[in-house]
C-alpha cells in the first residue's frame, strides 16, 4: 500500500477528499435552494409590492444577504474538486457534477432599483365632517306611522392626524393616527306616531272632533265615573289625549273630561261635520232672550243663502241688499238677522208703498195717524238700513255710556234690555210686535 509524506495511504486521502466533496455539495445545494426561493418570490406580485414598500433599512439587509449568497457561490466554485493524483487524462473525473442555473436572479438590478428609490413620510392634520345619527322615538299622541322631526341633525367636525408615505413623490400609504373632535354632531330625532285612533280620525291632538249624540262628559275614563256636563249632539270638542285607544280626553267649553271614542266622529269620517256643528250652535242659541247687541253668528254667505232665492222677496230688495244686513253687525254691534226681521215685518218683504217709494223698509219716523206722510224718505235702501241699525244700537240695545264700534256713545234713551221684548217696550205700540219679529228671526236662522 502506498503512503504519502504524511504517512497516509491513498485510500485514506481519497476518503478525506470524498468527505470534503460531500460537504461542499451540501453547501452548494443549500445555496441553490436559497436562490430558488428568491427567484420564486420575485415571480409573485406580492414580492414586488413588498420590495417596493420596504424601508431603506430592510433593503440594506436584503442587499447584504444577496451578497453573502453570491460570495458563497463564488467560494464554492473556486474549490471545485477534481482528482489530480491519477496521471492519465481519463481519470480526471470531477468529484461533483452541478446543473447550470438558467434563470439567474439579477442581483445588481435589485440593488440598483432600491438604491435609486426615494422614500418620504409626512404628518398632517385634515378637518373632516362627522355624520350625525338619526334616532326614532314612539309617540302615542301622533297618528300611527306619521313622522315629525323633533330635532334636526347637525354635522360635526374633527381634526384627523394622518401619516402619509411617499415613494418617488407618489403617495403609497395613508394611516390615521389621531382624532380631535372640534364640534360634536347633533342627533336627528324623529317622533313616530303609534295611535291608530288618531290615524282613523285623521286628526292630531288639538284638533276638533264631533259628538254623534247627546253625551255625558265624564270625570274619569270609565262608565261609572261622575258626569261633569252634557254635550249636545253634533257639537265639537277638542282632542287632548287618547286613553288606551278606547277613551278620549277632550275639552268642551271650559271643562275637560272623557268620552268614549266610539261616540265621536271627525270631518274625515263624516264630511261636513264642522259646518253642521257651526249651524247647530247658532240654532241652539236662538231664543226670545238672546242678546241682540252682538252679531248673529251668521257668515256673509249665510245671509246670501237666506235672501238669494226667497219667493216672498218679489222685488229682490233683500236679495240685492243682503250684504248690508251683514255689514251692520260689525259697524254697530247689532244682530243683522234682527234688523232684517224688522224690515220684513214692517214692509211685507219690501212690498209696501213706503218701502217702494221712500226706500224705507222700517216705516221709520211714521206715526199711526199719518204713516206714509210722516215716514222718512231715504235715497237708497242701504242708507235706510244703516240709519235704523245705528238708531237701535244707540237708543234701544245698549245702556247709556256704552261705546259703539263706530266710536259713538250710546244714549240708552229707550233701553229696556237687549232682547226682542225689551225693544218692543218702547219701539212699537203693538204688544205682539216682538213675537212676530222673533218668529221671522227663527225662519231666517232655519234657512241657513
Amino acid at each position: 500500500m502506498q503512503t504519502n509524506q504524511n504517512g497516509k495511504s491513498l485510500s485514506e486521502i481519497f476518503k478525506e477528499l470524498e468527505q470534503s466533496k460531500n460537504r461542499q455539495v451540501e453547501q452548494y445545494k443549500q445555496n441553490q435552494k436559497a436562490l430558488k426561493e428568491i427567484k420564486e418570490a420575485e415571480k409573485k406580485e406580492s414580492f414586488a409590492f413588498q420590495v417596493k414598500h420596504r424601508t431603506k433599512k430592510d433593503n440594506l439587509k436584503l442587499i447584504i444577504i444577496v451578497l453573502v449568497i453570491c460570495l458563497s457561490i463564488s467560494t464554492f466554485s473556486s474549490n471545485y474538486i477534481f482528482a489530480k493524483d491519477l496521471e492519465t487524462e481519463e481519470d480526471k473525473t470531477p468529484v461533483g457534477v452541478f446543473e447550470e442555473n438558467e434563470d439567474v436572479t439579477d442581483v445588481y438590478e435589485i440593488v440598483s432599483e432600491n438604491i435609486s428609490t426615494t422614500y418620504q413620510k409626512e404628518v398632517l392634520d385634515i378637518e373632516e365632517e362627522i355624520e350625525f345619527v338619526t334616532e326614532y322615538i314612539d309617540n302615542k299622541d301622533l297618528p300611527k306611522d306619521e313622522e315629525v322631526v323633533q330635532q334636526e341633525g347637525l354635522i360635526g367636525h374633527q381634526i384627523v392626524t394622518y401619516v402619509r408615505s411617499y415613494e418617488n413623490d407618489e403617495m403609497v400609504d395613508q394611516t390615521a393616527i389621531g382624532y380631535n373632535v372640534t364640534e360634536y354632531p347633533t342627533t336627528k330625532i324623529i317622533q313616530v306616531g303609534t295611535s291608530e285612533v288618531l290615524a282613523n280620525f285623521n286628526i292630531h291632538i288639538g284638533d276638533y272632533l264631533y259628538v254623534t249624540k247627546d253625551l255625558e262628559l265624564k270625570k274619569e275614563a270609565n262608565d261609572e265615573s261622575e258626569t261633569i256636563t252634557t254635550i249636545p249632539n253634533k257639537y265639537d270638542v277638542i282632542a287632548l289625549e287618547v286613553i288606551e285607544e278606547s277613551w278620549m280626553k277632550v275639552a268642551y267649553l271650559d271643562e275637560e273630561g272623557y268620552i268614549k271614542v266610539q261616540d265621536l266622529t271627525s270631518e274625515t269620517l263624516t264630511p261636513g261635520s264642522g259646518e253642521i256643528c257651526r249651524k247647530q250652535k247658532i240654532l241652539n242659541s236662538v231664543n226670545e232672550d238672546m242678546q241682540l247687541n252682538k252679531p248673529s253668528g251668521l257668515l256673509e254667505s249665510d245671509f246670501s243663502t237666506v235672501f238669494s232665492n226667497n219667493s216672498s222677496d218679489t222685488n229682490n230688495i233683500f236679495k240685492e241688499n243682503y250684504k248690508i244686513f251683514y255689514d251692520i253687525e260689525s259697524k254697530y254691534n247689532i244682530n243683522g238677522v234682527f234688523v232684517a226681521a224688522i224690515a220684513i215685518h214692517e214692509s211685507n218683504w219690501g212690498k209696501s208703498n213706503i218701502a217702494i217709494n221712500k226706500k224705507n223698509l222700517f216705516g221709520f219716523g211714521a206715526y199711526d195717524s199719518t204713516p206714509y206722510e210722516s215716514a222718512v224718505t231715504f235715497d237708497t235702501y242701504e242708507n235706510g238700513i244703516n240709519t235704523v241699525a245705528e238708531w237701535l244700537s244707540k237708543n234701544y240695545l245698549n245702556e247709556s255710556g256704552t261705546i259703539l264700534p263706530n266710536g259713538e256713545t250710546a244714549t240708552g234713551r229707550y233701553y229696556n234690555g237687549a232682547t226682542v221684548k225689551g225693544v218692543n217696550t218702547r219701539y212699537a205700540t203693538d204688544k205682539n210686535w216682538s213675537n212676530r219679529v222673533f218668529s221671522l228671526m227663527q225662519d231666517i236662522y232655519n234657512s241657513i
